[in-house]
C-alpha cells in the first residue's frame, strides 16, 4: 500500500463521542482499505489515493451532527511500497526496542 493517512471526525458539541466515533470508522467497512482506531485518531492505508478520500468522505457523512469537523494528514508515497506497520518497524529497529510503552 502507498497511501497512508491520518484523519480525525469530531462532531462539535458537549458529551460522549464514542457513538458518533463508531458510526465513522463503521462507514470504513465500504471500502478496501486497512484501518486502526487510536486513541486520537484513525490510520487508514489504500493503494489509491481516490480510495482514501472516499473513505474519508463517507466517515465524515456517517456522522450525525449538525456541526462536524474532519482533518486530515495524507501521505501518498508513490515511488515506494511501505505500509504504516513498516514505518513503526523501522523506528522500532533503530530503538533496539518496542516504541510503545505502557505505565
Amino acid at each position: 500500500m502507498t497511501v497512508i493517512a491520518r484523519f480525525e471526525v469530531i462532531p462539535v458539541r458537549d458529551g460522549s463521542l464514542s457513538d458518533d466515533i463508531a458510526q465513522a470508522i463503521d462507514a470504513l467497512e465500504e471500502f478496501d482499505i486497512s484501518y486502526e482506531l487510536t486513541a486520537t485518531d484513525t490510520v487508514i492505508e489504500a493503494d489509491d489515493v481516490g480510495e482514501v478520500f472516499d473513505a474519508i468522505q463517507a466517515a465524515h457523512t456517517a456522522v450525525e451532527s449538525d456541526r462536524i469537523i474532519t482533518s486530515l494528514e495524507l501521505d501518498d508515497y508513490q515511488n515506494r511500497e511501505q505500509g504504516a506497520a513498516d514505518r513503526v518497524e523501522s523506528v522500532a529497529s533503530v530503538l533496539g526496542r518496542d516504541p510503545k510503552r505502557d505505565r
